[in-house]
């Protein structure tokens, strides 16, 4: 038996390395082969597995072809993460399934206007489902390539399970999708009840937890967390963790513009607020996609620059007496963990999709003016939210819901 898992960087590969973890403990002879994107092929790679990626597939293609448009696209899409050679190959195979699918001019009007987000690679993935011949294919809730991979599946009658790493919103174009896995893994109640309006399959949804949040509860995460504080002479101090990301979209709702203008502000304020409050420190941490693109200032005594690809974000999160963010999942991650969250409500971001505070899991800073006079408030009474909980047993129960997508049941434990 083989299952096929497809995920891209960030927090999704985190979310498919334990579960196949625990698959091959719980099921040994199923064998797992992933494909993983973007910045996902480095981290799988450090994780101790021989990851597949677009390059491995040019031989499906005409060479000459997916060199022309990826070449011609790299320029604008380079990222130091992520090899030249698999840049190439990803970015020419989807331009090509994006002519093949809309036509040479619609295909360059959508590409002008979307850039990667037009990518549908179904010809793509009908072309891997091929060659790999999976018996189940899993992938979290990320569009493109990942969406391509669960509709063909579906399409070919192959089982498939989706994992949603957050909340279910309409802002998830997973909820949205009009093909729905046979499974749908979920963080929570909640979660599973907006995807049931949204018609997926009742018998399909499990509640199982975020197995990306699974290292939180690891002895050895916290170890580290103790580890850097020593390292970094920061022991006693009230540490300041900011999950930096930057704004895709504008919104009528608020005056900051879409960019990295609006992390970096938030960066200059943490910065000032530190300085002048010695028993404190900050560690800035931009998203795993795009960290390489933000200004660095030079070193300072109480400030850590964190560089994704090199330092896992749980020991951070475990060492940090507060995390700052506008909605990312680091925000999620950190109330799991039991740290208080302050989410930063007037973000482009927080208007368009969704707001952490509303949802029960930080403290609102109305706007990023007023982050410093909230930050005093929360670590004078640094109370986490318990609206979201987890128990380090995700993975296992995921792995629970692909053994059973491939009619080899196994005892399920409870959900959460």
């Amino acid at each position: 038996m083989k299952a096929l898992f497809v995920t891209y960087g960030g927090g999704h590969v985190s979310m498919v390395l334990p579960v196949m973890r625990q698959l091959r403990v719980l099921h040994p002879r199923i064998e797992c082969v992933l494909l993983a994107l973007t910045t996902g092929h480095s981290r799988a790679v450090k994780a101790g597995e021989a990851p597949l990626g677009y390059k491995d597939f040019m031989h499906l293609y005409d060479a000459d072809s997916v060199e022309h448009w990826g070449r011609k696209l790299h320029p604008r899409n380079i990222s130091p993460d992520v090899g030249e050679e698999e840049s190439i190959a990803y970015l020419g195979i989807n331009y090509l399934d994006l002519v093949a699918r809309l036509g040479g001019q619609d295909a360059a009007d959508t590409y002008a206007a979307h850039g990667r987000y037009s990518f549908l690679p179904l010809n793509f993935m009908r072309r891997v489902l091929d060659a790999i011949r999976p018996d189940v294919v899993v992938c979290t809730n990320s569009p493109r390539s990942e969406q391509a991979a669960l509709e063909v599946a579906v399409e070919r009658g192959i089982p498939s399970v989706g994992m949603v790493d957050l909340f279910g919103l309409d802002s998830d174009t997973y909820v949205l999708r009009l093909v729905k896995p046979q499974y749908t893994c979920v963080i929570s109640e909640s979660v599973g009840q907006r995807l049931l309006a949204r018609g997926f399959p009742p018998e399909g949804i499990r509640v199982t937890g975020n197995p990306a949040f699974d290292g939180l509860f690891d002895p050895a995460n916290r170890e580290q967390a103790h580890a850097f504080l020593r390292r970094k002479g920061w022991e006693g101090k009230k540490i300041i963790l900011n999950a930096g990301a930057w704004e895709p979209v504008s919104h009528p709702g608020t005056d900051i513009p879409a960019g990295r203008s609006f992390p970096i502000q938030i960066e200059h304020i943490l910065r000032a607020y530190v300085r002048e409050r010695p028993c404190t420190a900050l560690i800035l941490r931009y998203h795993p996609g795009d960290w390489f693109e933000y200004p660095r200032l030079a070193d300072d005594p109480q400030v850590h620059f964190s560089e994704p690809p090199r330092e896992p974000i749980h020991p951070l999160i475990l060492a940090s007496s507060v995390i700052t963010n506008t909605n990312s999942t680091v925000g999620l991650e950190s109330a799991v963990a039991g740290k208080p969250v302050i989410s930063i409500e007037n973000s482009p971001s927080v208007h368009t999709w969704f707001s952490l505070a509303a949802l029960g899991v930080s403290y609102p800073s109305p706007t990023h003016l007023d982050l410093p006079a909230t930050l005093d408030r929360v670590l004078a009474d640094p109370q986490p939210m318990r609206t979201f909980q987890s128990d380090g047993q995700a993975a296992t129960r995921v792995a629970q819901v692909v053994a059973r997508a491939l009619d080899r049941p196994i005892s399920v434990s409870r959900t959460i």
